[in-house]
């Protein structure tokens, strides 16, 4: 039976001090009459693509789409079929409601399998025959009833679901905490007779008694390779993982193929003629550290040796072995970066960037087609454009650059963005006091001007930066429909433009990366039609929260009108002591010290709190990770503010609707 449709209302605590009456929003009706930019409400009700399977032969895909209503604050899930064909579109279908904790993955081309929540530490594992044809005259794709195969037990809620084809094995990968032995990789041996599926052995639990916590996991149809730590590995303050390999006709041995010397592993690859490629940081402890390419063959572990500062986030093989695809922030963008597979004594190689208009967030190769082009499936999207997946498709040959296409296969905001006449923003290139060229944008909204500005502070979480790519919190289009102008600067410390770069933020957080910022905004003020007197900055994260806070203490230099911090920090030395991830404030200002030219005191804007007097809003929605100030932090802020009589609004809520709704009612207000 289909899950009902799930709806999901997050629960929300305000508190606050000197609060106004929500903002009267008054949208145009006509074309003509709209000026750039979208409603911040019509922003977050766009679907976004959750979750999605793509079936082996890249031609269909099961798709997890969310829909919030903001108008009672409620998230509904569904389940879209797709059919893929790079030469003419197939319309999706949307199949029905699904559950948003359910996993997904293919079986055989037309048929997917579905693990479903089915009570307390039980889940339900259904196959479902897909209905579909990418061939002319295509038909929108059609699903049948699940068929319920099995219902599993876990000690922690599953988080993928891998099938190893030639093996027959479905694996569910359930990470728990290492300290008590919780992650498993169950697997269950499949049988498929005249297209009914079942279990051929009992379910077993492949990592029984090694006390490792899995991270990733992908599969060549034979073997398992996959991350992990455990307390032997990662200290409490590193990031260390290790990359292990699994041969599913032998589970009980566990091949470390990683050295265990270096930082964190992500993103395994299989290649074909037993290649295994994988990301490593060099140092243990920097979860900001440049990713560096490894590859695994006959001889053993070794660094790719590449022309190359940049840090990349995933690695792909394309599906013949002979290429690679490094997904990576570039610039302000995310692109991926081509590379023919090297041989062990190779000079150092320079990848070749793939244009990429806009973002790309993640892809899978599906292989080389018969009209000579290199496709990829993937999601993409742009400051202008919403998530949507993709054929990425370009040259397989020498210059990968040839014959760059994006052909979109799905169309979840065109009602929503089809009449709307968004922005880019405007380039900025500026350079700092070091020589160094610092980048950004400047949105500004339809009329002339003076415009109020809203200054955006970024943290280290997606990419550390502002970047090309769709945000359904913060859009810089929903500022500019309510009339303001929005600034955004990548200072030094953020990701996507060298390693030196993004390294040199450290134990320097008031230094140059605040230099930069006032340059930014200095330029702003200056090239563009702002309002000085009506200036508003926003930070995000750890870092994000924590410059509102630094600026706090010194707004006689900065002049903003009014702060927005969400899940920042207050003081550095609070935070390595009550957050879930010690190794990040750790790797930035070292052992924890009390002297006072450390960097815990000299970036503790604590210290300054006795200057804050500039009316703020400050969220916390719970997280508390390596990139985000823990809850305690918010409320630190919050009661120093109200200690100083500083209007003050304290947000605890994970609702996107909330927190843009809080944001907006603050602005009025000042």
């Amino acid at each position: 039976m289909l899950y009902p449709r799930s709806l999901v209302l997050v629960g929300t605590l305000l508190v606050q001090l000197a609060c106004g009456s929500p903002l009267q929003h008054t949208f145009a009706t006509s074309e003509e009459d709209r000026g750039v930019g979208i409603p911040w409400e019509e922003v977050v009700s766009i679907p976004q693509p959750d979750t999605w399977a793509l079936n082996p032969a890249g031609d269909a895909a099961v798709i997890r789409v969310s829909t919030i209503d903001p108008s009672t604050r409620l998230t509904s899930y569904d389940l879209h079929l797709l059919a893929i064909n790079a030469q003419f579109t197939v319309p999706g279908v949307v199949h029905g409601p699904t559950h948003p904790e359910a996993l997904y993955t293919f079986l055989t081309n037309d048929t997917f399998a579905t693990l479903t929540p089915a009570g307390p530490g039980q889940w339900d594992l259904t196959t479902q025959f897909l209905n579909y044809t990418s061939l002319p005259p295509a038909f929108p794709p059609s699903a049948s009833k699940p068929s319920r195969m099995a219902q599993l037990s876990f000690g922690s809620k599953p988080t993928q679901l891998v099938f190893s084809s030639q093996a027959g094995v479905l694996s569910v990968v359930s990470s728990g905490d290492a300290s008590v032995d919780r992650t498993q990789i169950i697997s269950l041996r499949l049988d498929n007779q005249a297209g009914s599926w079942g279990q051929l052995e009992a379910a077993a639990d492949l990592l029984i008694g090694t006390g490792l916590s899995v991270e990733e996991v992908t599969t060549n149809g034979t073997h398992l390779a996959f991350t992990a730590h455990s307390p032997a590995i990662r200290s409490w303050s590193g990031t260390r993982s290790v990359l292990y390999l699994l041969d599913l006709e032998r589970p009980h041995r566990i091949h470390q193929i990683s050295t265990g010397k270096g930082g964190a592993v992500s993103s395994p690859a299989f290649g074909v003629d037993g290649k295994l490629a994988w990301l490593e940081q060099q140092d243990d402890g920097n979860a900001r550290g440049q990713r560096r390419l490894w590859l695994f063959d006959e001889a053993g572990a070794w660094e790719v040796p590449l022309d190359f500062d940049l840090s990349p986030l995933n690695v792909l093989f394309s599906k013949n072995g002979e290429a690679l695809n490094l997904l990576t922030l570039h610039n302000q963008e995310q692109s991926l970066f081509h590379l023919w597979v090297p041989k062990r004594d190779s000079a150092p190689i320079k990848p070749v960037r793939i244009p990429s208009n806009g973002t790309i967030h993640e892809a899978t190769h599906i292989g080389i087609t018969p009209l000579e082009h290199s496709h990829l499936v993937g999601v993409m999207s742009s400051l202008t454009s919403a998530r949507e997946l993709w054929v990425i498709s370009h040259s397989p040959y020498d210059d990968p650059t040839d014959n760059y296409e994006n052909i979109r296969l799905t169309y979840l905001s065109e009602p929503a963005l089809s009449q709307r006449r968004l922005s880019g923003g405007q380039r900025v290139e500026l350079e700092n006091d070091q020589g160094t060229t610092i980048h950004g944008r400047v949105f500004l909204p339809e009329g002339e001007g003076p415009f109020p500005m809203v200054f955006y502070l970024h943290g280290d979480e997606e990419g550390g930066g502002w970047h090309d790519w769709w945000m359904p919190y913060w859009n810089p289009n929903a500022f500019l429909a309510e009339g303001y102008a929005v600034v955004t600067i990548n200072p030094t410390g953020a990701e996507g433009y060298s390693d030196a770069f993004t390294q040199a933020r450290r134990s320097q957080w008031g230094g140059q990366t605040m230099t930069d910022l006032r340059l930014g905004l200095r330029h702003a003020l200056a090239e563009f039609p702002i309002n000085p007197e009506k200036t508003f900055a926003m930070g995000y994260g750890a870092f994000g929260g924590w410059a509102v806070h630094w600026l706090q203490g010194e707004n006689d230099r900065w002049g903003f009108k009014g702060f927005v911090s969400h899940n920042g920090i207050v003081s550095p030395r609070w935070w390595v002591h009550e957050t879930a991830a010690p190794s990040k404030p750790y790797w930035e200002f070292g052992p924890v010290s009390y002297d006072a030219n450390s960097s815990y005191t000299l970036w503790d804007t604590e210290k300054s709190s006795q200057l804050w007097n500039t009316p703020e809003l400050i969220i916390a929605d719970g997280g508390n990770d390596a990139d985000v100030g823990p809850p305690s932090q918010s409320y630190a802020a919050f009661s120093i503010l109200q200690s100083r009589g500083v209007k003050s609004r304290l947000l605890l809520s994970s609702s996107l609707v909330e927190w843009q709704r809080a944001i907006f009612e603050l602005f009025a207000e000042l």
